[in-house]
C-alpha cells in the first residue's frame, strides 16, 4: 500500500460525487408537497374566503408544476454544486435559474389549467398579480433548490469524512505494518549475533541457542498474519526468547514469568513483550558483571490488562553507550498508539534501588471477543 498515495487522497476536500435522490427521496419530496399544498390551501381559504375545492384546485397546480419541475430542478442543483467554484457565480447561476424556472412555471400553470378546464381556477391578468405571482414562484424554485442542495451539500461531506477517517485508518495500518516488518529482522538479526558470538567462544552453547531459535521462530510463524494473539502465546514466545539469553548468559541471568488465567486469555499485540525483555537484559543486566534479574508479571485489573517487564540492571541512563538503532522501544510506543489511541498507556521509569520497570495498560479484551 502507498502510504504517500494514502495521505495525499485523505486531503482531497471534494472527491465525493453527489449522489441521485432514490426512492426514500423522491418518496419524502412527494409527501412534502401534499402536505404543502393542504397547508397553502387551509392559508388560502382563511384569507380569500373561496370554496375548498377552488383554492385546492389552485394550489395543486401551483405545487403540482413544482413537482414536474424537481427533477430539472436537481439536475441544475447537481451541475451548479455549492461549495464548488466561487461563491459568486453559484450566486448568479442560481439567480438566473430562480427567474428561469419562475418563468417556466408560469407557462406550465396556464397550460396545465387551460388542459383540464378550470375556469373557477383565476388566472392572474393584472400586473399587481403577475408580480405577487412570480415573487412566490421565486420562493417556491428556493426552496426546493436550496433544500436538495443543504441535503446534497450535507450527504457530501458526510461520505467525504467517512472516506477521509477510512483512508486514516489504512494509513494508520500501512504504518503499523512497516513497523512490525522492522521488528521481525530486528529481532532476528540481534539473536543471531548473540549466537555468533559464542561460535568460537562456546560452540555447544552456540548449537543448543539454535536449536532453541528455530523452536522460536515456528512459533512465531505460526501468527505472523495476526495483529494481535493471546497473551498466553505472546508469553510463550518471550519464555523461548529467555531460555535462548539463558543459553548465552548462564548463571547471569535469571528470569521469571508469571500470569493470572485471566491475562492469559487476554488479546495483546503480537511481539510486544519480546523488545521491551530484549532492552531489558542488552541495555540493563549486560551492564553488570553479576548479571541480574528480569521479572515478566501480567495481571487483570478490572476491564483493565497490566503487563509489567522489571529487571535490577544499572537503570535508565547508565548504560553504556549502544550502537543499536533504538527501535524496540520506539516500535513498541508506535504499535499501542497506531492499535489503542488514548485507551492505552505505556510507562517507563526507574526502578528503586536499581533497574527499570516498564508498564503497558491496555483495555482487556478476552480472546474470542
Amino acid at each position: 500500500m502507498n502510504v504517500n498515495r494514502l495521505a495525499h487522497a485523505a486531503e482531497l476536500p471534494h472527491s465525493i460525487p453527489m449522489k441521485r435522490w432514490g426512492a426514500l427521496e423522491w418518496g419524502f419530496l412527494l409527501t412534502a408537497t401534499v402536505i404543502v399544498t393542504c397547508l397553502f390551501t387551509i392559508e388560502g381559504m382563511t384569507a380569500t374566503g373561496l370554496p375548498f375545492a377552488e383554492t385546492h384546485s389552485r394550489q395543486i397546480v401551483n405545487w403540482g408544476v413544482w413537482l414536474l419541475l424537481s427533477p430539472a430542478i436537481i439536475a441544475a442543483a447537481q451541475r451548479y454544486r455549492f461549495g464548488v467554484g466561487p461563491m459568486r457565480r453559484w450566486i448568479a447561476s442560481q439567480a438566473a435559474l430562480a427567474v428561469a424556472f419562475a418563468l417556466l412555471s408560469a407557462v406550465m400553470a396556464i397550460v396545465i389549467r387551460t388542459m383540464i378546464n378550470a375556469p373557477s381556477v383565476h388566472v392572474p391578468v393584472s400586473p399587481q398579480a403577475f408580480v405577487s405571482t412570480f415573487a412566490g414562484d421565486l420562493l417556491r424554485y428556493l426552496l426546493l433548490a436550496l433544500s436538495y442542495q443543504a441535503i446534497a451539500h450535507h450527504r457530501a461531506v458526510s461520505e467525504r469524512d467517512s472516506r477521509e477517517a477510512q483512508l486514516r485508518a489504512e494509513l494508520a495500518e500501512a504504518k503499523l505494518a512497516g513497523v512490525q516488518a522492522q521488528l521481525q529482522p530486528h529481532f532476528l538479526f540481534n539473536t543471531l549475533n548473540a549466537i555468533a558470538a559464542l561460535v568460537r567462544e562456546d560452540p555447544t552453547r552456540a548449537e543448543a541457542m539454535v536449536e532453541q531459535l528455530s523452536e522460536l521462530l515456528r512459533a512465531s510463524l505460526v501468527s505472523t498474519a495476526q495483529t494481535e494473539v493471546s497473551l498466553d502465546q505472546e508469553l510463550r514466545l518471550t519464555q523461548q526468547y529467555l531460555a535462548i539469553q539463558s543459553v548465552r548468559f548462564r548463571d547471569r541471568l535469571h528470569a521469571t514469568v508469571v500470569a493470572t488465567d485471566a491475562a492469559r486469555r487476554a488479546r495483546i499485540p503480537q511481539l510486544i513483550l519480546q523488545p521491551l525483555v530484549e532492552n531489558a537484559i542488552r541495555h540493563g543486566i549486560t551492564s553488570r558483571e553479576s548479571g541480574g534479574a528480569l521479572a515478566v508479571q501480567a495481571v487483570v485489573e478490572e476491564d483493565t490488562l497490566v503487563v509489567t517487564v522489571e529487571d535490577d540492571g544499572v537503570g535508565i541512563g547508565n548504560a553504556p553507550p549502544s550502537r543499536g538503532s533504538g527501535l524496540g522501544l520506539k516500535s513498541v510506543r508506535s504499535r499501542l498508539l497506531h492499535l489503542y489511541g488514548d485507551r492505552q498507556r505505556f510507562d517507563l521509569r526507574p526502578r528503586s534501588p536499581t533497574g527499570t520497570t516498564v508498564m503497558i495498560t491496555l483495555p482487556y479484551r478476552p480472546e474470542g471477543t
